[in-house]
């Protein structure tokens, strides 16, 4: 189900609020936010459209992957959810917020969630009146007009990129030719899987940067940035020229100092090139993952800290770009955690 292009009350438009202009749009738990995506749900879905409450609440949301638009002022306007067999749903916008672009990000996070995960396919039930809001996504549709809580959908589908070759062979650093970007110059797509390739991987991006480094992990792991080539390289990536500069974000800064992790002392003795912060508590997010950014164009991607199974891409600007738009987020929230400041002194 989606509601998000009913027509606006007349002047919505020309009167928007600014707060609106400002919608942050991220991949949020259940377990964390689900009063939050509960109450939106039956903001558009019960109240509005009429769905029975025993179709709404379907019982597969603790199962899903869940996507939350906040606005400027942290009041959640719409919300998606992804099912384990790529079926996207739950896309709800709340009325005065729509006609704003907050639907298509939503949908985009769901769909490169979903590539991310190393689904080959997404779908969803669109309805009728929105197909060709989804026709502009890339989506297909593959059946005929049904009524699903008494109003008509449409079954649509979207084939979704590779992000590495799937078959064992590949799972040695392999570098995959991918199809020419828009600045001409081949795309570097590489798996890794295990330990030792993701740290290699990782000190491949890391090589490359000349100007930014951007790295956000929960722990900033101690086996991938505590390594002495990682430290290596971005000490001289921060004296290589005067406007240099790598910010860090971590989410537990207690554990992070007590576990005397060498990037600290290295960013206090080069606080002027490396800005280290901290999450704000309670800041809805993905906890599991970690990823580096370098230049904005290359990237290195860890799904889920506890497994050392990713890829990484030294000329990959879409996505380093995308990547490197929630890290914007995430810094301009960010706080020098006392633990920190401690550990400075």
């Amino acid at each position: 189900m989606s509601a998000w292009h009913q027509s606006l009350p007349a002047g919505m438009q020309a009167n928007r609020r600014a707060t609106e202009m400002d919608v942050h749009v991220l991949h949020v738990q259940w377990s964390e936010q689900g009063t939050r995506l509960s109450e939106l749900r039956k903001r558009v879905f019960i109240d509005e459209q009429g769905v029975d409450r025993d179709i709404e609440w379907d019982g597969q949301d603790e199962v899903a992957e869940h996507f939350l638009a906040l606005n400027e002022a942290g009041l959640a306007v719409g919300c998606a959810r992804l099912l384990p067999e790529g079926q996207i749903g739950r896309m709800a916008v709340l009325a005065e917020h729509r006609r704003h672009g907050i639907g298509r990000r939503l949908l985009d996070l769901a769909v490169e969630h979903a590539t991310a995960l190393g689904m080959r396919e997404v779908f969803l039930h669109a309805q009728t009146h929105a197909l060709n809001f989804y026709r502009k996504a890339g989506f297909q549709q593959t059946g005929d007009t049904f009524e699903e809580a008494g109003i008509s959908h449409v079954e649509m589908r979207l084939a979704l990129p590779i992000p590495f070759e799937a078959d064992a062979e590949a799972r040695d650093l392999e570098v995959v030719n991918a199809p020419q970007p828009a600045d001409d110059e081949a795309s570097e797509l590489i798996q890794f899987d295990g330990e030792h390739q993701a740290r290699e991987a990782l000190f491949q991006i890391l090589a490359t940067a000349r100007r930014t480094v951007e790295i956000f992990s929960p722990l900033l792991d101690h086996a991938l940035f505590g390594d002495p080539r990682c430290i290596e390289l971005i000490s001289a990536f921060a004296r290589r020229a005067p406007r240099t500069l790598a910010r860090i974000l971590i989410i537990d800064a207690r554990l992070v100092v007590a576990r005397g992790h060498p990037l600290l002392e290295l960013a206090r003795r080069l606080s002027g090139k490396i800005r280290l912060l901290k999450v704000p508590d309670h800041w809805p997010m993905d906890e599991r993952r970690s990823f580096t950014i370098a230049d904005g164009r290359a990237i290195w991607w860890l799904p889920d800290h506890d497994a050392p199974i990713g890829w990484s891409n030294a000329r990959d600007p879409v996505q380093a770009q995308r990547a490197l738009q929630e890290f914007d987020t995430l810094f301009e929230h960010a706080v020098d955690d006392p633990e920190l400041r401690l550990l400075k002194l």
